[in-house]
């Protein structure tokens, strides 16, 4: 056990290093390393305190992302998403027919492997349609209907607002009745489906501490 928690700290002196050097990307990297370290050793504790530089550096990289290129649907014709993450650092992409859940989730595996702050969000719909439903591409089936953005909207508010969405209708999935084990497990699948809601990760946390 105590070689387990040399590890932890020793990985979490570099998450804070990153932060404190803003580089929200490898903060990230690290704090998912111990996050999954501590689970496996059942240091719930700690797997909550590792929470809070996490949510921290996502919420940087949406706020970077959402400062780059904002790409509102896929289905025009020749666009390819594969292009357009090559060309961008940073943005958002939402991803729309004729393009599939499968693509939103390579093209977000290919961004985080490729170190970008990219965000992305998968609409079931072709993007002329009047009404989206937006889904998840990971984690648990979850989905909400919302309003494509107006042509006067500011495209990285209607993008944040979105990913809120889709956080709250992941949370609303949640049994009430929960507790321990079972609503953290409900809660840790829950934040895959968009990891930058801050609410999840709040939430995760104090699931976690109330684990004996």
């Amino acid at each position: 056990m105590t070689a387990m928690l040399e590890q932890l700290n020793t990985i979490m002196e570099q998450a804070s290093q990153a932060l404190a050097k803003m580089d929200y990307l490898e903060c990230e990297s690290q704090c998912l390393k111990a996050l999954a370290l501590a689970r496996e050793a059942g240091q719930f504790g700690y797997y909550a305190r590792i929470l809070l530089p996490l949510q921290e550096a996502r919420r940087q990289r949406r706020i970077t992302a959402t400062a780059g290129d904002i790409q509102i649907g896929s289905g025009d014709a020749g666009f390819d998403p594969y292009n357009w993450l090559d060309e961008q650092q940073a943005g958002c992409l939402v991803l729309s027919h004729p393009h599939t859940a499968v693509d939103a989730r390579s093209i977000q595996e290919h961004a985080r492997l490729a170190k970008k702050f990219i965000e992305v969000l998968f609409v079931d719909n072709k993007q002329d349609e009047s009404t989206w439903t937006l889904k998840s591409f990971v984690g648990p089936d979850v989905s909400c209907m919302i309003s494509p953005p107006a042509a006067d909207q500011d495209s990285a508010q209607w993008f944040i607002d979105a990913t809120e969405q889709l956080g709250d209708a992941a949370m609303a999935q949640i049994d009430e009745t929960l507790t321990g084990n079972e609503l953290f497990e409900a809660l840790e699948s829950r934040l895959a489906v968009f990891t930058d809601h801050e609410k999840l990760h709040q939430r995760l946390a104090e699931a976690a501490r109330s684990i004996r």
